[in-house]
């Protein structure tokens, strides 16, 4: 008891002691500071507390008391009939708020008691709350009408959005969830079995796509009507993707069969029909046939870039490590790409020690990197390629002064399938990335709106010896 006045206080001792459920020790302390060092010693089963003590006034009484005694019950008592700091106290955590001319020793006992019982109660929520929020997973509860009122750890590192900022939202706005069933059909087996569990595509904060194991159970209320949702979500894009990945190689095997065998038979009669037009008169014939055969020519390189691509990037990995002269390479890399007049190539090769990695791999990154930047530069501009070592790493810069990468597409440039690119297949900047890590490395970028790319290629530095 923190009571200052000696009556008030014997009155209460007195009720607490002559009752049938009475209460067996009781404490009193006449300051709040007292009641603080009293409160350390962590022994204290409930707090019965006056407002008005010599060292402190109003709730800001409690709050002080609070701070010590998190997981404690605190009972206010007191002569203060305002119904308003009542509510506030409750409110700010306080079991119960009871004015001194109004109470005897049963209600009393009894306030004491359901305070204690309350939070314990209180404390054991508070326990499984902190469990469900290391779970790994996303576990969501929310209303009938899809507002979030509890958002755990696993659904802020999921999603991205923090409990302040999911709590109060539908999860359909957040997530622009999609489903192989329609949202109607899924709430109505919920309705009627209580439970529902499929597949879902959600989107995250940042707008990155995630496909989830999505498990719903529903809570009836005593008429039969579903008074929340727990929603628990587990992250399986990987699975996905891998799923997805494995489809690709089977149809890379099927594509490296089936079309690599007719394109070289393509390339073989472009090569003799070429042959056969020098023999022609000069003409409008000729004229149009060198242009004909110029569009073949184009479209099979083409086709016979998405098969590689397709290849590259299904086909095990397992590098061949040589030793390695950058200069060279790129003058080679830079003969098999058609750099318009527009675009001014220029490169920065600083000395560096020798070292060993796959010259096909470091070739097929480099073409892929300068296609693209040349394809970002449709009005012309600058490409630069710089190449240095630094900390026994080899870096590799490949810079455009192109359009630059948008922020809401920039977490999906390394994915398969996916492009920005009226005419591709979204394999080029996976395959880059995918050989990158076989080497040990990673690809990074930074990027500008209007200003241009630069795509950073970084590998551990292998000496010759």
């Amino acid at each position: 008891m923190i009571e200052d006045n000696a009556g008030d206080a014997r009155l209460i001792q007195e009720m607490l002691t002559t009752e049938r459920l009475a209460i067996s020790s009781i404490e009193r302390v006449d300051r709040l500071s007292k009641g603080v060092d009293r409160l350390a010693v962590r022994d204290i089963d409930a707090v019965l507390l006056d407002l008005g003590l010599p060292d402190s006034q109003g709730l800001n009484t409690f709050e002080k008391i609070q701070a010590v005694a998190q997981k404690v019950p605190i009972l206010i008592l007191t002569v203060y009939k305002d119904d308003s700091v009542a509510l506030e106290a409750v409110r700010r955590g306080a079991q119960d708020y009871l004015i001194k001319d109004n109470v005897d020793g049963g209600l009393l006992i009894r306030a004491i008691i359901y305070a204690i019982e309350r939070k314990k109660l209180d404390e054991a929520v508070k326990k499984q709350a902190e469990l469900i929020d290391l779970s790994p997973d996303a576990i969501i509860i929310k209303k009938p009408d899809d507002t979030v009122t509890f958002w755990n750890l696993g659904a802020e590192k999921l999603y991205g959005w923090t409990k302040a900022q999911a709590i109060g939202q539908k999860t359909r706005a957040l997530f622009k969830t999609q489903s192989s069933i329609l949202l109607g059909e899924l709430e109505e087996q919920l309705k009627q079995k209580g439970k529902w569990a499929g597949e879902l595509i959600h989107e995250t904060k940042l707008g990155r796509t995630v496909y989830v194991q999505s498990y719903w159970l529903a809570k009836f209320d005593n008429l039969g009507k579903i008074e929340e949702i727990l929603e628990s979500n587990v992250d399986i894009t990987e699975r996905k993707d891998a799923e997805r990945l494995a489809a690709i190689g089977a149809t890379a095997g099927m594509v490296g069969h089936d079309v690599r065998n007719p394109l070289q038979t393509i390339i073989g009669e472009l090569y003799l029909a070429k042959k056969d037009l020098t023999s022609l008169p000069e003409g409008e014939t000729k004229q149009n046939l060198t242009e004909t055969l110029a569009t073949i020519e184009d479209q099979v390189e083409y086709i016979n870039k998405i098969v590689t691509d397709l290849q590259d990037f299904a086909k095990p990995l397992s590098p061949r490590k040589e030793e390695i002269n950058l200069k060279t390479l790129l003058q080679n890399v830079l003969l098999t790409i058609d750099i318009p007049e527009n675009v001014k190539v220029t490169q920065s090769i600083e000395e560096m020690p020798k070292f060993k990695t796959d010259t096909a791999y470091i070739k097929r990154i480099l073409t892929n990197l300068f296609s693209n930047a040349v394809q970002a530069m449709p009005k012309g501009g600058k490409l630069t390629f710089t190449a240095f070592c630094k900390d026994e790493k080899i870096f590799l810069y490949v810079e455009d002064t192109g359009i630059g990468i948008p922020e809401e597409v920039r977490n999906k440039l390394f994915k398969p399938l996916f492009t920005t690119k009226a005419r591709g297949q979204g394999f080029g900047l996976a395959v880059v990335k995918r050989l990158t890590e076989a080497l040990n490395g990673k690809i990074t970028f930074e990027s500008e709106v209007g200003k241009g790319t630069r795509s950073i290629i970084e590998f551990p530095l292998q000496k010759t010896s």
